[in-house]
């Protein structure tokens, strides 16, 4: 699935609602820092230059000068204190909407349906996004605000001044006292403040639009990718492989090799960088020589005095300053638009297995049967279909055993049932109703399952088991024992409060994995859903103890229908039904007496098993 992007300003727009909603506070508390930021330098300007206007008169007034100097220390002082803070409640309204952020990231994460999060396209995203902080995305938005606004008020200041400047006229006479007099000298001063204006947010957004490119196309990726290599050498649970094979000069070479890769290509994105900052910096200091020029001329022939020479010529710099900060702020804003619209279409992406509305009643949970009718299904992303024209019916209470070879199509099939996915052709029916036509919460309720690729948290043994954090330990304890995990439970030291792993907790515990697979089948059971998957449940237990976790399981799900997925075809004993699979297609259906007898692909695998298990 593509992650399409909206319009950059409608993002830029909703951006600022968002941040208007969540934190009403912060747009305001930058406003005044602003406001408070462009001010502070105008303070120490205009009181010097009248200090220096009192030094240079005849009679100076010693207290005159004792209280400018009061005043100046004093104003400083307070705005200090106030932007210190202003800064300090600013960062705690950021932390707060970027917790806020990170929730709505994690939400939609959990929200998504499974075929879109498995998408790599979007699977980046969401790894990228909650990694962005304050550098980019709406966060940083504030801190390009507050840079935007600061320099408007200082140009806004300066413009005050820049009026009372060209108010001030000459009073000598001559040529260049009348020109510096003249109505064209503002026009030429506003031509040049504008050019430079323009050459430096043209500059910007050229320069950025590359860096954004160069960082989207290629830093994120590439740190993707070395985050991976330096996996290998931090995690503890990837040391024993690194070591034992010596590897490590194999990903260092990797890492160096995509080090040039970045320099290379990061250097290119610098040479064009380098040409817009050149025109920029130019166009600057060309206003400049021509203001202090004018400034300076303009003292020389009796416009104002030293102290107000010191007041304009602040105020040239202030300006100048403000051009530079605003093209800086206005360049990162439009690289960051870019980040806030992959934040965006990311929120947006719609879900499309969740808009069944009818629900599952207990009438249903009760009585019901799957069919599946021409059924295919392909992967995105690939040509082959994993699933071919698939034909078949699941009753209440029936016990199917789903057999073959890796690749045959086992695991799509109960993926397309959970409604993971959706097939492309075909459709799957509950008591003669399309599935997707259901509430998909509700569908979910229906299905207990194991897979083979299942998740045990970095959280306690009981909350794993019971997938919540309030639960009946009794319960969950009588689930693990059914499980096969009521010895090793004894020996955890806080039972069922026992940290599993050691990514959050020294004391965390390690299990094996047979017995992280006793806790993925504990969590099947206590669910107690109508219908139970169990995909390769035993594979990582011998067959003792396989033989012991069907029996059980086959005891606590008696009554409901279940599916079971293995390699080993002991399950298959207990089954009503067996379903073979092969390159995708339904190729034999039948009970285990019956496979047996005739001479196809099941009784080709189980004769290859069966001499595994004689003596």
């Amino acid at each position: 699935m593509e992650v399409k992007k909206g319009n950059a300003w409608t993002s830029l727009i909703r951006a600022l609602k968002m941040l208007m909603k969540d934190s009403p506070l912060l747009i305001p508390c930058t406003f005044v820092m602003a406001a408070f930021e462009a001010a502070s330098p105008y303070i120490n300007i205009l009181i010097s230059a009248e200090i220096v206007t009192e030094l240079t008169l005849p009679n100076r007034d010693i207290k005159h000068l004792f209280f400018l100097a009061i005043v100046m220390a004093v104003a400083n002082c307070v705005v200090g204190l106030l932007l210190a803070f202003l800064y300090q409640f600013q960062d705690v309204l950021k932390y707060r909407q970027m917790k806020i952020i990170d929730g709505k990231v994690a939400e939609k994460s959990w929200q998504m349906d499974y075929e879109t999060v498995c998408d790599p396209k979007v699977h980046e995203k969401a790894n990228i996004i909650p990694h962005w902080g304050y550098d980019h995305g709406v966060l940083a938005l504030v801190k390009q605000i507050c840079e935007i606004l600061s320099a408007l008020f200082t140009i806004a200041i300066s413009a005050v001044l820049v009026v009372e400047f060209f108010s001030l006229k000459t009073t000598e006479d001559g040529t260049l006292s009348q020109a510096l007099n003249h109505w064209l000298s503002p026009v030429v001063f506003l031509t040049l403040f504008g050019l430079s204006a323009y050459h430096n947010i043209w500059a910007a957004a050229k320069t950025q639009k590359v860096r954004y490119q160069t960082d989207n196309d290629v830093e994120q990726p590439f740190n993707q990718v070395v985050d991976i290599f330096e996996s290998c050498c931090a995690e503890y649970q990837r040391g024993k492989d690194l070591r034992m094979f010596c590897a490590q000069g194999m990903v260092r070479s990797h890492l160096l090799m995509l080090f040039d890769k970045l320099a290379t290509l990061q250097t290119t994105a610098q040479k064009y960088a380098k040409k817009m900052i050149l025109v920029s910096f130019i166009s600057t200091r060309a206003f400049h020589l021509f203001t202090y020029i004018f400034v300076g001329l303009k003292a020389l022939y009796g416009a104002f005095g030293a102290g107000s020479l010191l007041k304009y010529t602040g105020m040239v710099e202030q300006m100048s300053n403000g051009i530079g900060r605003m093209c800086n702020a206005i360049r990162e804003v439009w690289q960051n638009i870019h980040y806030i619209d992959d934040y965006f279409a990311y929120q947006d992406l719609e879900n499309r297995t969740s808009t069944g509305t009818k629900p599952i009643t207990k009438d249903i949970l009760n009585d019901y049967v799957f069919e599946f009718r021409n059924v295919t299904f392909t992967y995105p992303g690939t040509e082959t279909p994993s699933l071919t024209n698939i034909n078949c019916v699941l009753k209440k209470e029936e016990k199917v055993a789903i057999v073959g070879r890796n690749g045959s199509g086992k695991t799509t099939f109960i993926k397309l049932l959970c409604r993971l996915y959706d097939p492309q052709e075909g459709i799957i029916l509950l008591n003669g109703t399309d599935i997707r036509e259901y509430r998909y919460e509700d569908y979910l309720k229906f299905f207990s399952t194991v897979f083979q690729d299942f998740c045990i948290f970095a959280l306690q043994l009981g909350e794993n088991v019971a997938s919540e954090s309030v639960y009946n330990e009794q319960d969950v304890i009588c689930a693990l024992e059914n499980a096969g995990f009521k010895e090793r439970l004894k020996t955890l030291p806080d039972r069922l409060h026992t940290q599993l792993y050691k990514y959050f907790y020294d004391d965390g515990v390690e299990l094996s994995g047979g017995e992280k697979q006793k806790v993925a089948i504990a969590r099947c059971l206590y669910k107690d859903a109508p219908y139970a998957i169990l995909d390769e449940p035993t594979a990582a237990l011998d067959p003792v103890a396989e033989a012991d976790i069907y029996q059980r399981m086959n005891q606590f799900i008696e009554g409901k229908g279940a599916i079971y997925i293995s390699h080993r075809l002991s399950s298959c004993h207990f089954c009503h039904r067996i379903m073979v699979f092969e390159n995708g297609q339904l190729v034999e259906t039948g009970t285990h007496e019956e496979l047996l007898a005739t001479a196809g692909l099941y009784h080709r695998l189980w004769h290859a098993q069966a001499k595994y298990y004689q003596s």
